[in-house]
């Protein structure tokens, strides 16, 4: 299933134009910032990493060389930049290291297994 927007502003980096809109209203978002990520996130769908779209967007919009509005469109800025700089390699790394089980005292040497 395919979904599509009606925003102009859509692209493959920002579905629907989300970003776009937010950055249009500039001070005037009454936020919160941490919603639109996600939602933004969650359009992106599985196939594209967030990192390297947010890079894109962050060119695009030329977010670097303008002054930043303050507020929550502020805010959004700066979790864009945030996460155009967390590679995706950090985020996979982490998910399949497999996590120690047990604890410190489970394999100490000399003490009975628990299953005896």
């Amino acid at each position: 299933m395919t979904i599509r927007y009606l925003s102009e502003h859509d692209s493959p980096d920002d579905p629907g134009g989300l970003i776009r809109e937010v950055l249009e209203l500039g001070e005037d978002f009454p936020g919160p910032a941490e919603d639109v990520v996600l939602a933004w996130i969650l359009r992106l769908g599985q196939d594209r990493d967030p990192g390297e779209a947010a890079k894109r967007l962050v060119a695009d919009y030329r977010l670097d060389s303008e002054p930043q509005p303050g507020g929550a469109c502020g805010r959004l800025i700066a979790m864009l930049k945030e996460t155009a700089a967390y590679p995706a390699q950090r985020i996979t790394r982490h998910l399949c290291q497999p996590r120690r089980r047990g604890g410190w005292r489970r394999n100490r040497p000399g003490d009975p297994s628990p299953e005896s």
